[in-house]
């Protein structure tokens, strides 16, 4: 695409259908979004950008009553999506349509598979592949206010003017390495719709400081969290706005069984334990009947060999990454590996490209450890 590929700001209906209209002539689109989280549960989409051929699409989702038929068009399994980073835009289609849009090409993935950090930056392609600097000023913006101003919009643009060119140098590369299957599996994965639910009982594990918590004090963890996910999704807050993280701790090293109790942890404010200290005493005190599935990680602690072990897989991960080329958090994270070592089989670690690439030691590396125990 050129550099100075034209930008149409779609913001009326003759103008949305126009785009709709124009898609037909495309097999690939590059897409990305722009939304507005800091203060609610769920993301507000604010602007949907859209690139193909040698057109940009920036469209106003705020100017529309119903994006029905634009999500329907984008949706349209016979074109290829090019996003970079891509779970949380498509949580704004799952929100919005129960689905998510494929098949997909993800090139923070495709750069991943190629020895480049698992996070790695869209700009710092950009900066690899078309030596540019990407102005990146409007990063922090307000994309909810209007009007939006022309840097804006040209940030906006900016964000897929270079993808699909991104994309092709990527796919040379994958190529070339033999990986193709392997980016086409981690691509599918990202339909997978459990991505985006946010399974209350789940939400626990997303708690930061519960590595160090015994098993009780992991299971009222979990029942405040699932509480926490209900209550923020409900009057659509954002989940530290409910309780922070470090208070869920707290309450679950004190397990406080009245309100007065509930007073004396630092943090807790009088307004929260005025509106929500019944459900949070019920939480603590009768944490099974939330029916929270603390996983195998959770309910087992693993022992000196076992902390060992992980360790040891760790290094053969670390070098498997690099005799690989390939970034190492996209092969396995330490808390795959801490639930393989703790008897747990159910893991990406375990399935497809992974499997062959590192699962399979790792599963003989636990099975000569078969004779002393791993973990309590």
């Amino acid at each position: 695409m050129s550099r100075q590929a034209s930008t149409v700001f779609v913001n009326t209906a003759a103008l949305l259908a126009g785009f709709i209209r124009s898609l037909d002539s495309h097999e690939v689109i590059a897409l990305d979004t722009e939304f507005m989280r800091e203060r609610t549960y769920f993301p507000s989409l604010c602007l949907l950008q859209v690139a193909a051929g040698d057109s940009i699409w920036c469209i106003d989702p705020l100017a529309f009553d119903d994006l029905t038929p634009l999500f329907r068009a984008l949706d349209n399994p016979a074109r290829v999506k090019i996003i970079h980073a891509a779970r949380q835009d498509l949580e704004i289609f799952f929100i919005a349509t129960g689905r998510v849009p494929a098949p997909l090409f993800d090139t923070q993935i495709a750069a991943a598979l190629l020895g480049r950090s698992d996070q790695i930056a869209y700009a710092a392609l950009v900066s690899e592949f078309y030596a540019l600097e990407l102005d990146k000023s409007s990063s922090r913006t307000n994309w909810a206010q209007r009007p939006l101003s022309d840097r804006q919009l040209k940030y906006a643009a900016d964000d897929v003017r270079y993808l699909e060119g991104v994309k092709r140098r990527l796919e040379d590369e994958i190529h070339h390495k033999g990986r193709s299957s392997w980016l086409e599996e981690e691509c599918a994965r990202l339909g997978n719709l459990g991505l985006y639910e946010h399974d209350p009982l789940l939400a626990w594990r997303k708690v930061k400081g519960i590595a160090k918590l015994e098993s009780a004090q992991l299971r009222i963890v979990g029942a405040l969290a699932a509480w926490r996910e209900i209550c923020a999704r409900s009057r659509n807050l954002p989940r530290g706005w409910v309780v922070k993280d470090d208070h869920l701790i707290a309450l679950a090293c004190a397990a406080p069984r009245s309100k007065s109790e509930l007073r004396a942890i630092a943090g807790l404010t009088p307004s929260l334990i005025r509106r929500h200290g019944e459900e949070l005493l019920t939480a603590i005190n009768a944490p099974e009947t939330n029916c929270v599935q603390v996983d195998e990680l959770g309910s087992r602690r693993l022992t000196v060999v076992g902390k060992n072990l992980v360790q040891d897989v760790l290094r053969a991960l670390r070098q498997c990454a690099q005799d690989n080329e390939i970034a190492a958090a996209l092969i396995s994270t330490r808390r795959d590996i801490e639930m393989a070592i703790c008897g747990r089989t159910d893991l990406r670690l375990y399935q497809g490209w992974r499997d062959g690439l590192f699962g399979e030691f790792v599963r003989q590396h636990i099975a000569v450890h078969s004779h002393v125990a791993l973990y309590e």
